[in-house]
């Protein structure tokens, strides 16, 4: 397997884990902290297939 594939499983691991860290604060109502999770959540991931798509450029 290419790194670059080990890299976008574990951005997937991490936002995953995010979600459910999001839905546990919704079952307890705190909505500061579902906040938190759904923007660090969102940068992660974005971050993390953009490093893939561009997997090519980085390094040079």
């Amino acid at each position: 397997m290419e790194i670059r594939w080990t890299v976008l499983a574990l951005v997937v691991v991490v936002t995953a884990v995010m979600m459910v860290r999001g839905i546990v604060a919704v079952q307890h109502g705190e909505f500061g902290t579902v906040g938190r999770q759904l923007g660090v959540g969102a940068i992660v991931f974005a971050f993390g297939v953009a490093l893939v798509r561009n997997w090519h450029r980085v390094g040079r």
